[in-house]
Order: structure tokens, then C-alpha cells, then sequence
């Protein structure tokens, strides 16, 4: 049985509100996926294909391979399409990047980790030749959904059309044939099911930001804690606390932990970084005085030096925020 706290209140209410922002969601779907992913486990550095999030509750659009091709148009000299066998003779580059969710909640699991290969975006578009009058870049997906981002930051070198996940072809689910993949930004810019790149001269607002969702969808700083689990009664006075924590592209410089409620933090243990916008895993040795029930409190720090908020907001509009917080009971 799970018990309807205020948090866990505000992460249904939070998914219920992204899930609304499509047509034809089913909610009851949704809260299956909330229940089974209130019980923590430890996070591995790569997200299985199978166990990585999927949100839109999109279904994904019916592709058939010989008549698929990639367009690039618009404010381009050398306008050019290119058909998958196309695609994979280009030089391939890997990235290791992880994708959140706008609609994710404090220490929710609507994200994950994989090792993306495919195109670099840049070299596309320095091939096919950017007029000097353009301004952003647009993605079109093979159901109609688009979004676009600032044509800086499509030529910034890290943002890739990807057509490998895990070493495999993108599974139909994860944008096959093609999607995008843009570092440090929600995974709504990450466009799936990649059909056509326009360059435009005018700022151009996707599907969820009509909706008023954010715009620019740079991911906030979050921190989670996988081990141990909420709710738990734990036996020893040497517990390892540890988990993740994620500021996209601004990487992580210092995790904290708090096993008083917030009263006092010390420094956690930081692994070396995976990549440079992935995730960064911790722990914390945890010496227990005596037994009873404690409150644990995580917030990191992201390479610019700005702490995470502790200050609660829902995913609407622009990605969650707060910290998060566990309870367990310590027995000698």
C-alpha cells in the first residue's frame, strides 16, 4: 500500500499535469508508472534500453525505413536529405548524456542515462551552408510534433542526431530511425522520430512551449537518494547513504547530506565523472549515534557554484525543484 504523502501528493499532481499537456493520455497508465517507481534501488551509470523513461505516452508514429530520409531546409544554401543508409556513413560520434524529463519530480524516475552515437548537428549544418539571417533551428518529428532551439546553440558542437542507443539502433520507442539529442535541456528538446531540420529567421516555440511550458528547458539542478530506501528500518550504526545528482551540461562540483533534518550537512563522496553531462554518482559513510528514526536531506552543488534550491515547486513550467527527503529508522 503507498501512503499519499504531501510529496508524493505533489509528484502525482505534478506528472498529471505534464500527462495533460497531451491529447489522449491515459492517466491510469501514468499512475501505474508512479507506483512502481516509488520504491528506490540503485541507479546504474547506464540506463538499460528497456528501463529508460518513456513520457510523452506518445505512440510511436508507423516508419517505414525505405521511404524515410532526413531534410535539412530553410535558410540553408545546400539544402540536402539524407536517407538512413545516408545517415550511417557519416561520421559517427558518441556521447554519454543524460536525458530528464520537464515533468520529472523531486528525485523522480523519468530520467536516465545512455551512450548516444550518431551525426554531429554542427557538422549537418555547416555542410549544408547557414544563411546569416538565421536565427533558430527547428526539429520536426514523423508525428507532427516540433521544437527548435537557438542556432548557437545548435552550432555548439555537443548536440547530436543520434541513430545508436546503447549500442544498438534506436529502439522504436526512443526515436527510431533518428532523433535528437541536446545536452543539458529537458528531454522535450530532444525531439524522437526525427523527419526534417528547418532553419528559420524568427524564434520558433514548440509544442509544449505554446502550452506554456518552458522555452528554453535548461534542466535545474537535482539530487536524489537511491540507497537506503524511504520508509525503511535499517540494523547497524555504519550505514552507506548514496545516490546521484544532475545539473546537466554545469556538471556537479559538491554533494551534501543531512541526517538531521536539515540541521547540519557534511560533504559526500563524489565517483568521478561519467561524462561531461551525465549524471555524477556519490555516498556518504554514515556513523549513526543511536538508534531511532532519522530524517535524510541531499542537495549538490553544480559547477558554477550555485546550490540546489530547496525551495519546492511542481514540474509546471519549468522542471521541479526542492530537495529530496527520506526517513528511516536506524536499530543497533
Amino acid at each position: 500500500m503507498t501512503v499519499l504523502t504531501r510529496r508524493i501528493f505533489l509528484k502525482m499532481t505534478g506528472l498529471l499535469a505534464f500527462a495533460t499537456a497531451w491529447p489522449g493520455v491515459t492517466h491510469s497508465g501514468l499512475l501505474d508508472r508512479f507506483f512502481r517507481s516509488t520504491h528506490a534501488s540503485r541507479t546504474v551509470p547506464i540506463t538499460p534500453n528497456d528501463e529508460f523513461y518513456v513520457t510523452s505516452y506518445r505512440s510511436p508514429p508507423t516508419i517505414r525505413l525505405n521511404e524515410w530520409s532526413l531534410a535539412i531546409n530553410g535558410l540553408v544554401e545546400r539544402p540536402m536529405t539524407l536517407t538512413y543508409d545516408e545517415l550511417l556513413a557519416r561520421p559517427t560520434v558518441s556521447q554519454i548524456v543524460t536525458l530528464e524529463c520537464v515533468g520529472n519530480t523531486v528525485a523522480g524516475e523519468f530520467i536516465g542515462t545512455a551512450e548516444w552515437e550518431g551525426v554531429s548537428l554542427r557538422a549537418l549544418l555547416e555542410e549544408a551552408g547557414v544563411s546569416a539571417t538565421a536565427y533558430d533551428v527547428v526539429f520536426r518529428a514523423a508525428d507532427g510534433y516540433s521544437d527548435g532551439i537557438r542556432l548557437d546553440r545548435a552550432l555548439a558542437g555537443d548536440v547530436l542526431i543520434a541513430h545508436r542507443m546503447n549500442g544498438v539502433p534506436l529502439p522504436l520507442g526512443h526515436g527510431f530511425p533518428a532523433r535528437l539529442i541536446v545536452p543539458g535541456h529537458y528531454g522535450m528538446k530532444s525531439v524522437q522520430w526525427l523527419s526534417a531540420i528547418d532553419v528559420v529567421a524568427e524564434h520558433y516555440k514548440g509544442y509544449y512551449a505554446q502550452k506554456g511550458w518552458t522555452d528554453e528547458a535548461i534542466v535545474k539542478t537535482m539530487s536524489r537518494i537511491d540507497l537506503p530506501d524511504h520508509g525503511t528500518t535499517i540494523t547497524g550504526f555504519r550505514q552507506t547513504v548514496e545516490g546521484f545528482a544532475f545539473a546537466g551540461v554545469r556538471g556537479i562540483q559538491q554533494v551534501e547530506i543531512s541526517t538531521d533534518g536539515g540541521e547540519r550537512w557534511e560533504l559526500a563522496a563524489l565517483d568521478v565523472p561519467l561524462a561531461p553531462a551525465a549524471w555524477r554518482f556519490w555516498r556518504y559513510e554514515w556513523v549513526v549515534r543511536q538508534s531511532g528514526r532519522y530524517t535524510l536531506l541531499v542537495r549538490a552543488t553544480d559547477g558554477t557554484g550555485r546550490l540546489q534550491t530547496s525551495i519546492e515547486q511542481e514540474p509546471a513550467p519549468d522542471g521541479a525543484a526542492g530537495l529530496h527527503e527520506i526517513t528511516v529508522t536506524v536499530l543497533a
